[in-house]
């Protein structure tokens, strides 16, 4: 890679909409290839919620990645919910960051955050075919296991999900935040602030909450 290019790919992060950043990170903590680490950076500002940063680390040696979401307005924790009850619903924009949790009431499945959480931006439809892709990799597993109850909820719930995109049956999701990084974003949705003691129980993988942090949770409460 000549100077020029490399010189080209060192840049500064600001907030433009439209405009990618890539950023050399160094060494990829994986494989340990020297220099192969970089971060690509878009974004984009969704209509009637604000900007919005999607954030891609990519090793170019092993192919490691990862992805996270940021809000980059300013906006406190909050628990958004819809009711997904027809197909327009399905078209529901989730904005989920590593810090979000999304639970999907009727089918008992709570996405959370942990080391290999990644962020994203989708709708509820995207949301459930990540839990199929999920649960039929799990199916799999507990098949060949011979575990025979397992397999029995996992068809039911399954079942379940298609029956929700067939627009049979009802299903109500939720995403919480406690850095306010994740939203729902649709005419259905409803939001509120959330509690000292749900954002005390919610995990928040690979992130710590700060002083000032807690403090404005606080100032939110009050």
């Amino acid at each position: 890679m000549s100077e020029k290019s490399e010189k080209k790919e060192k840049v500064e992060f600001h907030e433009e909409v439209g405009e990618v950043q890539v950023i050399r990170l160094g060494d990829c903590p994986v494989c340990g290839g020297k220099g192969t680490l970089k971060a690509i950076q878009h974004i984009h500002e969704i209509p009637y919620f604000g900007k919005v940063m999607e954030s891609t680390i990519i090793c170019e040696k092993c192919g490691y990645r990862n992805a996270d979401v940021m809000i980059l307005e300013d906006r406190p924790p909050k628990l958004y919910t819809v009711r997904v009850e027809n197909d327009r619903d399905l078209f529901t924009r989730v904005v989920r960051s590593k810090s979000g949790t999304i639970e999907l009431d009727e089918i008992g499945v709570k996405i959370e955050p942990g080391p290999a959480a990644e962020g994203f931006i989708t709708n509820v439809e995207g949301v459930l075919e990540r839990v199929r892709e999920t649960l039929l990799m799990a199916r799999e597993f507990r098949l060949q296991e011979g575990d025979e109850e397992a397999v029995k909820k996992a068809d039911e719930i399954l079942e379940y999900i298609q029956d929700v995109k067939d627009g049979k049956k009802p299903l109500t999701v939720k995403v919480m935040d406690p850095l306010g990084n994740s939203a729902l974003i649709g005419e259905k949705v409803k939001s509120r602030l959330l509690t000292e003691d749900e954002i005390r129980k919610l995990s928040l993988g690979p992130y710590v909450l700060l002083p000032e942090q807690e403090e404005k949770t606080s100032e939110n409460e009050d």
